[in-house]
Order: C-alpha cells, then sequence, then structure tokens
C-alpha cells in the first residue's frame, strides 16, 4: 500500500505560516506561536493524498489570511474547547465539542477565526481529492466512495455540519483518539475509510450549516460568562442574567452552550467546584463547612457530593 508522500496540508493551506516544522518517521509536527498562545498540529501520513492531523490549541486565534485552495477537503472533529468563525455576513459561528464539520477549502468563506476559551482538541483530515481518490479507488474499489460526489452532496455552500449522525460518527472518531501508538498508521487508515463510508451515507436533510450569532447576543453572551468567571460563588440564574444582558434566555443558553461546551448551569456549577478546589489550597485552615457556606450550598453533605461529582474525590480527601 502507497502511503502519502505529498504533504497535502501545506498544499491546502500555502503561505501559511508556521513557527516550527519537525519531524520523525512516522509524524510531521507543526508549531504554533503567536501572542495569544501555543499550538501544536501532529500529522501522519495516511493514503496518497490523505493527511490525519491531531490538534492540540492553548491560544486565542490561529488565523492567517490565506486563498481558498480548489480540490481540498477538511473534515475536523472537536473533542474539547470550541473553534469560532466570523462568517461574511458578520454572524460569530461555532464548532463545539462533539461536532463534525465537512468543509470545501474552495468555497469556504470566513471572514476571521479564533478560539474562544483558549483552548481546542480535535483532530482533522485534510484530503487532496483527486490524488486521494485514485488509492481509494485502487485500496478500497468494493467502497464505492466517491469524494467529488460526497463533497458536491455534503458541502453545497462551502460547509456543513453533521448533527443527526453524531452517535455513529463519534463511533468512529473516537476511537482514533486511543488507538495504540503500535498500531496507530494501519488503524487510523481502516477507521478514515470507515468515515468515508459513513459519511457516503449520509444525506443533505442530515446535515447543518454552523450554528451562528449575531454580534449583539455573541457580546452579551461573552459579558454573561466573564461575569460568571468574576463571580464563582454567586447562584445566578439564567432569567436574571438575560435581562442584565438584554438578550433572550433562549439565545444566551445556545450561544453559551456553543462557546463553552456546556449549559449554563452546568459551567457555573463546575466554575463554581474548581474555585472551591482553588481555596482549598490556599486556605487550608478552612472547614468543609466553611467552604460549603461560602459557596452557597445549604450544608457540607450537599457540597461534597458536588464536589466528588466534578473533582473525583471528597474535599476531605482532595485537602
Amino acid at each position: 500500500m502507497e502511503l502519502n508522500k505529498n504533504n497535502v496540508i501545506e498544499n491546502a493551506y500555502d503561505k501559511l505560516f508556521f513557527t516550527e516544522k519537525k519531524q520523525t518517521k512516522d509524524i510531521q509536527i507543526y508549531c504554533l506561536n503567536n501572542d495569544t498562545g501555543t499550538g501544536e498540529m501532529r500529522c501522519y501520513n495516511l493514503l496518497e493524498g490523505i493527511q490525519l492531523s491531531y490538534n492540540t490549541l492553548n491560544m486565542q486565534t490561529t488565523y492567517q489570511k490565506i486563498e481558498p485552495k480548489e480540490g481540498m477537503l477538511q473534515i475536523d472533529h472537536c473533542l474539547e474547547g470550541c473553534y469560532e468563525f466570523i462568517l461574511e455576513n458578520n454572524e460569530h459561528a461555532f464548532l463545539g465539542r462533539g461536532d463534525l464539520s465537512i468543509v470545501d477549502l474552495g468555497k469556504a468563506s470566513f471572514k476571521k477565526s479564533c478560539i474562544p476559551m483558549k483552548k481546542y482538541v480535535g483532530l482533522s483530515l485534510f484530503i487532496d481529492i483527486n490524488v486521494a481518490q485514485k488509492s481509494i479507488d485502487q485500496y478500497f474499489p468494493y467502497g464505492n466512495i466517491d469524494l467529488h460526489r460526497l463533497r458536491d452532496r455534503l458541502c453545497k455552500n462551502g460547509v456543513s455540519l453533521i448533527i443527526r449522525s453524531r452517535d455513529g460518527i463519534n463511533h468512529i472518531i473516537n476511537e482514533l483518539y486511543e488507538v495504540d501508538e503500535r498500531v496507530k498508521l494501519p488503524y487510523s487508515i481502516i477507521k478514515t475509510i470507515e468515515l468515508l463510508l459513513f459519511l457516503s451515507l449520509i444525506e443533505s436533510k442530515d446535515t447543518e450549516q454552523f450554528s451562528s450569532f449575531s454580534e449583539p447576543i455573541y457580546r452579551a453572551t461573552q459579558e454573561c460568562y466573564k461575569m460568571i468567571i468574576e463571580n464563582p460563588f454567586e447562584w445566578l440564574k439564567i432569567k436574571d442574567l438575560a435581562k442584565k444582558f438584554a438578550v433572550s434566555e433562549s439565545s444566551l443558553k445556545n450561544c453559551f452552550q456553543c462557546i463553552s461546551g456546556q449549559s449554563i448551569g452546568a459551567f457555573m456549577r463546575t466554575n463554581r467546584i474548581k474555585e472551591a478546589a482553588i481555596l482549598l489550597h490556599k486556605k487550608p485552615y478552612l472547614s468543609i463547612g466553611e467552604l460549603a457556606k461560602m459557596t452557597g450550598y445549604e450544608n457540607q453533605s450537599k457540597f461534597s457530593k458536588a464536589f466528588k461529582s466534578i473533582m473525583g474525590k471528597t474535599p476531605s480527601e482532595f485537602k
């Protein structure tokens, strides 16, 4: 079987600047570094015309202006965090935890992109359609995978977001994050073909465009997020937050879920307990009862139960 020798990523993102490039036997590592943080893409050559990249980005933005590239597909899956795109109409769209998108790099038009939480973990498949099609036809002729037809059906407007088949896709994708390094290359090839077979069965009705929000809703949600972070022990109500920032409850809930990957309630609970854990280290003289009262819980028992559900240990064990 002929493995990929061409650098699909560099062909797809011609003139994209990487701070550093490293090469090992099986992996190409691309490093990103700017004044907002750092990032890394660990890339594996699969079949000719296909590269798989594991992306860990701890930065506010990776955006660089590049030209559309005909004949290239990019398939992204978000494991943690969130990736934000600013569309031509100035709305804000999001790829969030568990989402999978397919982008035709010859059509996709984003004005800008960023990482709101300064954290994004996921994987990408970069596919040179013409080259990859020859490889697939040679090694998997009975699969009837047609990359041109797949692109034309799912990427009519440049990008699609798979939503109704998420369970099936996650079953395939999640195994790519856990595969043993000793069999990573052949296993990744098999899982990539499995994913392409699955996507070949997806209809347009099973896809949606990215969830997007207007500038006022996006800014209001950012302010809400900031308020929750800065006031971890206040038990804020969603209706009061929506009123304070002049947005509807539904818009605030939906936008917050996209940005944080959690509902507002779940995010507040997690943030409250994590801040309590920090206090445990900073002020070891506090009793568990005192800490429960500070964080707004009715009693020590409820606080301890909530603490263990998030931190994996009781406050006493953690302390």
